[in-house]
């Protein structure tokens, strides 16, 4: 794996050639990077860093066939500049399918940037194999002859892909076993992508407008009081919907049931309080609704892939 620098005016691009599986640092960036390729065809990336300047990281892939890859950022942002011009937000709201056949991809990267990345791939042929000859619907667009290919379908993330994510950073992801584990959590995460796409596909039209502002008042009822207890069976009653029909809504518009919602606004906004650097633990488990800290630490911690006290050491500690 090799790694280049050029300079611009728009600063620094440095250009990792995604051949090899080692661990290697990245320039420009505190942080580390590691490819993993399995023998099932399945290849892996975790990264960690912290951007030390604006700069770009442009990848140049290891696939010379039609390919499928997938990828969330469970903490930051980046954006991905593809060839073809368009731009694409990678954050913890935005789960990623993709193909871009041509070199030249670059990922934004912003100063002070904290992101904890994942990434699965594969090629088409051996996804094929796998899944007994024939790809998935959702995906077939993606099957075309290698060459100019740029596709890139995003979706909200499930709370089992944050919950796949954030288990490649847990310490259940090394031991003896370690590479088994890693490949394993490499094919759930990349089908659970594929089966979101094809789940998203059953969205028919527009709500309701009277369900349309239940939708919106539960927004702002939960938004407006997330360091408070926020009984489901309520909140649906005082919007006239059964609890059922409340996911229903929450899983067409945001592909997560109500109580996913709720858990990840909270998970939201306890970061963004912890990255002040001026709140203890305690009290943002307070503001964002959790009597003891040690549900708080351990739903964070789920979530993130570290514990609100790293959070906060890193805010404190610049």
């Amino acid at each position: 794996m090799a790694i280049t620098d050029t300079i611009s005016s728009h600063g620094s691009t440095h250009t990792l050639y995604m051949a090899g599986g080692e661990t290697f640092d990245i320039p420009g960036v505190r942080g580390r990077m590691e490819r993993l390729e399995f023998a099932s065809g399945i290849v892996l990336y975790r990264l960690e860093y912290e951007a030390l300047d604006d700069c770009f990281l442009e990848m140049q892939g290891a696939f010379n066939e039609p390919w499928i890859g997938s990828a969330l950022h469970i903490q930051g942002q980046s954006e991905l500049l593809a060839p073809n011009g368009n731009r694409y937000t990678f954050d913890p709201n935005n789960a990623v399918l993709m193909r871009i056949d041509q070199h030249g991809s670059r990922f934004q990267l912003f100063k002070g940037q904290l992101v904890r990345h994942v990434g699965a791939a594969s090629t088409l042929k051996t996804l094929r194999e796998r899944l007994g000859g024939t790809l998935p619907a959702a995906i077939q667009e993606f099957d075309q002859p290698y060459g100019d290919s740029v596709h890139v379908r995003t979706q909200t993330p499930s709370t089992r892909l944050r919950q796949l994510a954030s288990g490649l950073f847990s310490q259940h992801a090394n031991g003896t076993c370690r590479e088994l584990k890693l490949e394993a959590i490499a094919n759930l995460f990349l089908s659970e992508l594929i089966e979101g796409l094809e789940d998203a596909s059953f969205t028919n039209g527009a709500l309701p407008m009277w369900e349309e502002q239940a939708y919106q008042e539960l927004l702002d009822q939960v938004r407006c009081n997330l360091d408070s207890p926020l009984s489901i069976p309520t909140l649906a009653d005082h919007v006239g919907l059964t609890e059922s029909r409340v996911d229903q809504l929450f899983k067409l518009k945001n592909d997560q049931t109500f109580a996913e919602f709720i858990r990840n606004e909270r998970m939201t906004l306890a970061q963004q309080l912890l990255e002040t650097g001026e709140h203890p633990v305690k009290v943002v488990a307070d503001k964002t609704g959790y009597a003891h800290v040690s549900n708080f630490s351990r739903a964070y911690r789920a979530h993130f892939g570290e514990t609100p006290a790293r959070t906060l050491r890193r805010a404190t500690n610049g």
